[in-house]
């Protein structure tokens, strides 16, 4: 169908075929998200969304046009956040239509906002769509930075398979690589004078990312080597007492397995609570660890802290004398997941001590650069949804020499919500100019350079160990040291430049 029949088609609909469409266009762009990662589908579902919205009469007719496109977005886009429940589903039926249908269509309230903060362009078609844009990345990070924040499934994560296209995540970040996503992605619902530009900027960005691949190769940092631990423990084991010991000893087997890398191994990395009981209390397990690591290594995992009856997700590092020398625990807490909101005024304790099996945790003081000692590489620890919070993964005035990632994502089985998170965590290393290494439980464990390049991988489902080097991070990338104020900068560009093509008409 030529664009300028669906441009028709779509603008003469009203009332519930308008929303329909909205829904459909919302739930069909989720295949540009990891695994799929089909960038294409957004020059459908980007120009749609504006002539959808820009031919509403009213703005409560735009606002739930931009709710529709959003709920079609949220309810496909986090289908699997719903897998979590069937652990215990029988317990926990009654809690799907919550996770399925209510949050994503809370979440779709930021993007009913889109269309009425550009109303006013509607009738001038460049200036329009300009708008749109610009409105619609603002909103994003509003929506990762609001009520803690859920930056989750941004746009700019559909190149997760074009590695020059994301080196641009070094200078701008997420937030700015969405925008120029969206930005590239309304071309057809901008007038054709504007398309060579855009075209270039595109290449432009895919070029300038090819040359600085080619100019940073992965490079060792000292001689320093990581092995990665993946138990793959079914979420329905994990917490069981019955399977307790057997859990633990699949960690101790694959930690005590021979390597290929001609180097000792230096870090040991386990994922997020592997070890289920409070290291300070019950020193034989610290001291289990610590006989088992290869000579000369040092274990980082996840474990519970208890303190004053208050239990904190951890990131345990163990020596081999059986000495913690450092510990981490988790500050950005999983609303519903880890902690209740607002537990004064909604008692929800049944939810809580399902998800995270023991009820509330405490969150910790915040960002943390680990010292390990003895001149080794400082990591920044990160437990799960801590990661998918750009900026957020490491200190300015202390930076660390790695980001460490610790996961469970067992919860979501072989859904697209492991691939999600894993492409998310990738982001971060680029925008910090730091390796990663991340431990899952049930995949996707890797390394990654500080470029975005995977060195070693264990795929979802699967057990095992990787075993790789650990690479030199970069110097500090233009993200690393001001954040998000170029994305403000180019959002402040293009709205002025959006503002002329109004005054112009």
């Amino acid at each position: 169908m030529p664009l300028s029949s669906l441009k028709s088609r779509l603008s003469a609909l009203t009332g519930p075929k308008k929303y329909a469409a909205a829904f459909g266009l919302g739930a069909f762009m989720t295949l540009s998200l990891p695994p799929i990662g089909a960038f294409y589908v957004l020059l459908l579902c980007v120009p749609g969304f504006v002539w959808l919205v820009r031919a509403c009469e009213t703005k409560t007719e735009a606002f739930q046009t931009g709710w529709a496109f959003g709920a079609g977005y949220f309810m496909l886009g986090l289908y699997w956040v719903s897998f979590a429940l069937f652990v215990d589903i029988q317990s926990f039926w009654w809690v799907l239509p919550l996770s399925a249908i209510t949050g994503p269509a809370v979440l779709a309230l930021f993007y009913a906002l889109i269309p009425l903060a550009a109303w006013r362009y509607r009738a001038h078609e460049a200036a329009h769509a300009l708008m749109l844009v610009t409105a619609w990345a603002g909103i994003e990070w509003l929506r990762g930075h609001v009520f803690t924040g859920f930056p989750w499934n941004l746009t700019g994560y559909t190149w997760h398979y074009l590695l020059p296209v994301m080196q641009a995540n070094a200078a701008v970040g997420i937030y700015g690589v969405t925008l120029l996503t969206l930005l590239w992605a309304a071309m057809p619902a901008l007038p054709r004078k504007f398309v060579p530009v855009i075209m270039a900027s595109f290449l432009l960005v895919a070029g300038a990312g090819m040359v600085r691949l080619h100019l940073h190769p992965t490079e060792q940092s000292g001689a320093y080597t990581v092995r990665i631990v993946q138990p793959n423990i079914a979420q329905s084991l994990k917490w069981s007492v019955e399977d307790m010991w057997n859990n633990f000893q699949r960690h101790i087997e694959l930690t005590a397995s021979k390597t290929e890398l001609k180097q000792p191994i230096t870090f040991v990395v386990w994922p997020e609570t592997a070890v289920i009981t409070d290291q300070q209390q019950f020193t034989e397990i610290a001291s289990h660890i610590a006989m088992n690591l290869p000579a000369g290594s040092m274990a980082l995992f996840g474990g519970l802290a208890v303190d004053s009856g208050k239990y904190f997700n951890s990131v345990i590092a163990l020596n081999k004398k059986a000495q913690v020398v450092a510990a981490y625990s988790k500050h950005h807490l999983v609303p519903f997941g880890e902690y209740i909101p607002f537990r004064k005024y909604l008692n929800m304790t049944p939810i809580a001590n399902g998800i995270a099996g023991i009820g509330d945790f405490t969150p910790g003081g915040g960002v943390t650069t680990l010292s390990l000692g003895d001149g080794l590489p400082r990591p920044s620890p990160l437990i799960c949804y801590e990661a998918i919070f750009p900026g957020a993964v490491a200190r300015r005035d202390n930076r660390p020499d790695w980001l460490l990632n610790v996961t469970n994502d067992a919860w979501y089985r072989k859904s697209a919500g492991p691939h999600q998170h894993f492409e998310t965590v990738r982001v971060r290393a680029i925008e910090e100019g730091l390796p990663l290494v991340r431990a899952a439980n049930t995949g996707i464990s890797a390394t990654i350079d500080p470029l975005g390049r995977i060195i070693g991988m264990k795929p979802l489902g699967e057990g095992g160990v990787v075993d790789t080097i650990l690479p030199k991070p970069l110097p500090p990338t233009l993200y690393g040291r001001f954040g998000d104020a170029l994305f403000f900068l180019m959002l402040a560009l293009l709205a002025i430049f959006g503002e002329t093509q109004r005054l112009k008409r």
